[in-house]
Formats: C-alpha cells, structure tokens, sequence
C-alpha cells in the first residue's frame, strides 16, 4: 500500500487466495492483472483506485464482487470470466468509463438493469457468443421484485465438469481444426461414410433394401445441374421412342388395312 505511484501490477498464475485491503493505498495503479490464482472476493478497498483503467481478475474462484468496484471511475475494461458469480452489483453503473465488461463463464441469472446506463462497447456472456452487443429485455427478479436484464444467453449455468473431457466445448470447432493436422483430416474425409444405414436385422439383399433408411449427402450445385440435365435428356429420348413407337404403330396398321382391303 505504500507503493503509491506503482502504475502496473500482474500476480498472474500464483495461488492467491486474498488480495490485500492495503490494495486500495496504491493510488496511482492503472492496471491490476489478477488472473488464475484463488479469489474468492475483492476488497472493498479496490473502489479507491480512481485511476484504474483495466482490471482483470479471469479464472480465479470470486463468489461476489464488492459494490465498491463502481467507485473505480476511470476503468475501461473489466474481465472476471470463468469465475463463480451469481450476480453482478448494480453500481458497476457508477463506473462510466466501463466500455468493456467479460462476464462470461459464470452463474449469473440476469443482469442489473442499470448497465443500460453505461456505454459499453462489448458485453461477454458466453464463451460462443459471435456478437460483442447483445439485445437484452427488461424483467422483475421474482424474489426482489427488483428490475433486470436478460438475455437469450442467461441465466448461466455451471458447465458439468465430467463433460468436458469426454465433449468438446460449444463453438471450439477452430481450435478442433486448428490442432488436426491436415493428413488426419484428409484421412476422415475419405473415409467419411456419405449413406448412412439403419437395419434391425440381416436379411437378403432384396428385403434389406426394402427395409433400409438411406441419408445421403447433399449433391453439390454443380451435381445437381448434371442430373437435371441428364433427367431431361432422357425424357427427350423418350418421348422421342414414343414418337417413333406411334410412328412405326400407325404404318403398321396401314399396312394390315391395305393387306385386308386387297
């Protein structure tokens, strides 16, 4: 706390399981990097930090937030992702310089309807969220009577964590991509089946493809233009060996009126 023109902190990946009142003493901090350690909460002190322009506090394990993070008047950029929150304090509006809040990753089932007072920029919800601004509707917290945002996107739950070894995350398919080498992902497509069969028992060749449910592949545009073409040509073949059909038909009967009129 005594250091009061320290501008810059990172305790980035310690195992930090509290955060010193004596923070709040360090008044000239513009950045305070709290990522992966322990919180469990911020002090109360932290609303001193007038000149704190980014404050990060991702992956640790905070409950709460202190409603004295809206005195922080300076800050533009707030990231607490991938922590424990169930809700966020309504005087983070107090910090209208916010234009940047990451509050994805978490147990939030709404938000505090005066973030519409502020001017944010981006608003992270959701590890697969595509859009940084959301379109959010006014409700009533049912047990508080008080007025809330929600979204599409709340409330948020925690992820199960058995699942996450066995299933890939929602929306990580770049990263599934970008760690398969091209050899392994040219070696599924050939070996990638295009029908797909459902038979509940082994019988002749001629029952099974009256009881088999086919799914094909989609043709591709240029496919489908070829068998259009193809569908036509035929219908133009035959039509014209029906015409030619009729043709030879009405020659032939001709010929038996000539034979048996002589």
């Amino acid at each position: 706390g005594k250091l009061r023109r320290l501008s810059i902190l990172k305790v980035d990946q310690n195992k930090l399981i509290q955060l010193t009142d004596s923070i709040g003493d360090c008044e000239s901090l513009t950045e305070l990097v709290l990522t992966e350690n322990q919180l469990q909460s911020l002090p109360k002190s932290i609303g001193k930090l007038k000149k704190l322009n980014n404050l990060n506090a991702d992956r640790n394990k905070l409950t709460s937030l202190p409603k004295e993070i809206g005195g922080c008047c300076s800050l533009n950029v707030f990231s607490v992702r991938d922590n424990r929150l169930s809700r966020i304090p309504s005087e983070i509006s107090q910090a209208t310089e916010l234009h940047v809040l990451d509050v994805a990753g978490n147990r939030l089932m709404y938000l505090p309807l005066s973030l519409t007072t502020l001017k944010l920029k981006a608003l992270w919800l959701s590890d697969n969220q595509s859009q940084p601004l959301l379109t959010f509707q006014t409700d009533t917290d049912p047990e508080t009577g008080e007025k809330i945002l929600t979204c599409v996107l709340l409330p948020q739950m925690p992820s199960e964590p058995g699942c996450q070894d066995n299933l890939p995350r929602c929306g990580a398919l770049e990263s599934l991509v970008n760690e398969m080498s091209d050899e392994t992902w040219n070696e599924r497509a050939v070996n990638r089946v295009s029908a797909i069969r459902f038979l509940e028992d082994e019988k002749d060749e001629e029952d099974n493809e009256m009881r088999t449910l086919l799914r094909r592949a989609t043709p591709h545009p240029g496919e489908l233009k070829n068998m259009k073409k193809t569908v036509e040509n035929l219908r133009n073949d035959m039509n014209a060996a029906k015409g030619l059909d009729s043709n030879k038909n009405e020659v032939n009967n001709a010929i038996d009126r000539v034979t048996t009129s002589v």
